[in-house]
């Protein structure tokens, strides 16, 4: 095989590789960016509104600075957004194919986040547009 077609043989399947480990696919999440939030579809509202009171509350929670369950610390915003935004947990601008999203509007109890009480859909909602709307800090 010649130099030139193996080369794009080789970006071809690096590319194949690079769109297929953003989790997109048949697994998915469909989610709907009209919705009415309960607050501002912004990092900061959704951190200290929804992320640190319900997964990272100190002493009860998973995601606290005492745990970090999967490496997860969700506790402090800059903290919590290098470990969604910049870890892969959230693609910006495909809420879908986010895992976040994916745990957030699972019914499989054991995926769901959090466990064992569900986000209202307000609350989805407003993570759903900020990750929708770009997923910046």
């Amino acid at each position: 095989m010649s130099g030139p077609i193996r080369y794009a043989r080789l970006l071809f399947a690096a590319l194949a590789v690079a769109l297929g480990s953003t989790g997109c696919g048949e697994e998915c999440a469909t989610v709907s960016t009209a919705c009415d939030p309960l607050y501002s579809p912004s990092f900061d509202d959704v951190h200290a509104r929804t992320l640190a009171t319900s997964c990272a509350t100190a002493g009860s929670a998973c995601h606290g600075s005492e745990g970090g369950r999967s490496g997860l610390v969700l506790s402090e915003p800059e903290g919590a957004y290098r470990a969604l935004v910049e870890a892969g947990r959230v693609i910006p601008g495909d809420p879908g194919c986010s895992e976040l999203v994916a745990r957030i509007v699972s019914t499989d109890p054991d995926v769901q986040m959090p466990p064992g009480a569900p986000l209202s859909d307000a609350e989805r909602c407003a993570i759903v547009q900020w990750i929708a709307n770009g997923a910046t800090r």
